[in-house]
């Protein structure tokens, strides 16, 4: 159990970030620098403030799932430091919230509740009961000097692959309703491996937006690409004041294309352990 000053601690956190993401929007709906966000209706800031102050759950919500949109904001200096001091007012929250195991805690959720009462009002009239928490950690993205393109496209091939080995698999198994046929059915499988075997766990992962961007110093190209679920903040000043080139991909991503594996790294498709999304190594 921990302390009441952690708990002290960790609410103060939240009520600061929501100070800092208010001023945020604020720095935001008051500028005056080009933007694009994708959609017919997308003609103001407006759109763009409830995007980066959205962490909070809705109704009926998958917890799995966040709400993402890509976009370009130009920004004055002042509006990229409003969102530098942002993100660092989240990465302390996703501290002390990962370091207290707020998603565990209803202790620890009533105080966000009734910490203050402009949290309080806060939390009514985003008719929502709890954080979303990944919502909530993720960093606006800023980018401090301006690239002369931007390039969206879709990222439909996404999978993350963790390596588990027999103990692991069992373990996890275990934990699970094992008087199940097919827990059981699984255990005899694990069971059945040898020490030195290793499994594959497979998520696939949702399609993404990827921002390819494009900067020119002096005789050489520099680029990077980063996942996007936010606008991107681009800074612009007298020299620049224009938004970099940039394309308009599909509202709808496509569907996702096959993957190649390795040719000396293959994963039999057919999943050994269902319950895990486990798959064996072939060869």
């Amino acid at each position: 159990m921990k302390s009441s000053t952690n708990s002290i601690d960790l609410v103060d956190s939240l009520v600061q970030l929501n100070q800092v993401l208010l001023k945020f929007t604020d720095s935001l709906r008051a500028s005056q620098m080009p933007f694009w966000l994708p959609g017919k209706t997308a003609t103001n800031l407006e759109q763009a403030a409830s995007l980066y102050a959205d962490i909070w759950y809705q109704d009926n919500q998958d917890g799995r799932t966040t709400r993402s949109q890509h976009g370009l904001i130009g920004a004055n200096a002042e509006l990229v430091s409003c969102a530098i001091e942002l993100n660092t007012a989240k990465a302390l929250f996703q501290k002390l919230a990962i370091e207290y195991r707020l998603s565990q805690s209803s202790e620890l959720q009533q105080s966000l509740h009734h910490r203050t009462e402009k949290l309080a009002e806060l939390l009514h009239r985003q008719g929502a009961s709890r954080l979303h928490l990944k919502q909530c950690y993720r960093q606006i993205p800023v980018i401090e000097t301006r690239p002369i393109k931007v390039g969206f496209s879709w990222y439909t091939s996404g999978r993350s692959i963790r390596k588990l080995t027999p103990q692991q698999a069992e373990e996890r198994l275990l934990k699970m309703d094992t008087s199940q046929s097919h827990i059981q059915l699984q255990l005899q499988a694990v069971g059945n491996l040898r020490p030195g075997d290793m499994l594959a766990q497979i998520q696939t992962q949702v399609p993404v937006i990827r921002a390819n961007m494009l900067w020119k110093q002096e005789e050489q190209m520099l680029r990077k690409a980063r996942n996007t679920s936010l606008p991107i903040i681009v800074a612009l000043d007298d020299e620049n004041p224009s938004l970099p080139e940039y394309n308009e991909p599909p509202l709808i991503p496509p569907e996702a294309r096959s993957r190649l594996e390795r040719s000396d790294l293959k994963i039999d498709p057919q999943p050994f352990l269902p319950s895990l999304r486990a798959h064996r190594y072939l060869g």
